[in-house]
């Protein structure tokens, strides 16, 4: 699966990764807040029939905001398969209100999200980060799996660890030993061949692919490749299906490429080049110079 990323992941991006072999996207990060005060909210979602396995994850700091969220995302929005609820955000302005990784710390509010959200008819899922003490994070999947959690995404990091540091496994292990429901893993899975090895030895159902898609959406499909025309094809690929969907941008183009065109011999002149850019001409050129 393709993990979230704010910001990042958005629908050409997800539509760009499941053409090469990404069984599965969420939409990232939607306030469960906004859709409730903004009817204008729910039409800025971007979830695509065309997405195999999709899901839409919501933040929030109130179970009647999920509750009422989820019910108006599954019925505007009939084909997303399950609702997924964010307690790993470790963003300290969204920690701030009470969501994110703050719910790792109010298991009793995260599970009556999650019994508020299951009104809604669909799959209702938790995304979670690992506390400092793996006792405290049993309890809270606990807490979760009796509200009625359909499925744990486990990062194998803390909220003070943000992205930093390695992913710890062994807690996605546990939480895979002791709960009655599919636990996905995430945290430094660089390769296919290396989530399934990391699956395998938790024990867990799946895993997802985050930070390494951002700079090779083919990583599920096909071993890690950094030369620069696999690149440039990816890049171009993607830009066709911003353009096919109408969601062409000159700020959305530039900062997938300056994920993208890295690793290669000459990625950093490439990727300066990019940064560079102005307009679309200037990105178009900086791209086939690589």
């Amino acid at each position: 699966m393709l993990a979230p990323i704010s910001t990042f992941t958005n629908l050409p991006f997800r539509l760009l990764c499941q053409r090469h072999g990404a069984r599965g996207t969420v939409v990232p990060l939607v306030s469960a807040k906004a859709i409730c005060m903004r009817k204008s909210a729910i039409g800025e979602l971007d979830p695509d029939p065309a997405e195999k396995s999709v899901g839409v994850q919501i933040f929030g700091s109130t179970p009647a905001d999920i509750g009422k969220a989820a019910g108006i995302i599954a019925r505007k929005y009939d084909f997303i398969e399950y609702i997924d609820i964010n307690c790993a955000c470790p963003v300290k302005k969204l920690v701030r209100t009470g969501a994110g990784s703050a719910l790792l710390h109010r298991p009793a509010v995260a599970a009556k999200m999650i019994e508020a959200a299951s009104e809604c008819g669909l799959p209702i899922t938790a995304k979670l980060r690992k506390l400092r003490d793996a006792g405290k994070t049993l309890e809270f999947c606990r807490a979760c799996e009796r509200a009625g959690a359909a499925a744990f995404f486990v990062h194998g990091r803390t909220r003070e660890q943000g992205y930093s540091g390695e992913a710890d496994w062994e807690i996605v292990k546990l939480i895979a030993e002791s709960a009655d429901v599919p636990v996905i893993g995430s945290g430094d899975v660089r390769s296919v061949e290396e989530g399934m090895e990391k699956a395998r030895r938790s024990g867990c159902a799946s895993f997802m692919i985050g930070r390494a898609a951002m700079a090779d959406p083919g990583v599920f499909s096909s071993p890690p490749s950094s030369t620069a025309s696999r690149k440039r094809s990816l890049f171009l690929e993607y830009r066709a299906i911003c353009e096919e969907s109408g969601r062409l941008s000159f700020v959305d183009l530039k900062s997938k490429a300056i994920q993208i065109f890295s690793g290669f011999g000459n990625s950093m002149a490439v990727r300066r080049e990019i940064g560079l850019s102005k307009d679309m001409g200037g990105l178009m050129a900086a791209v086939d110079s690589a």
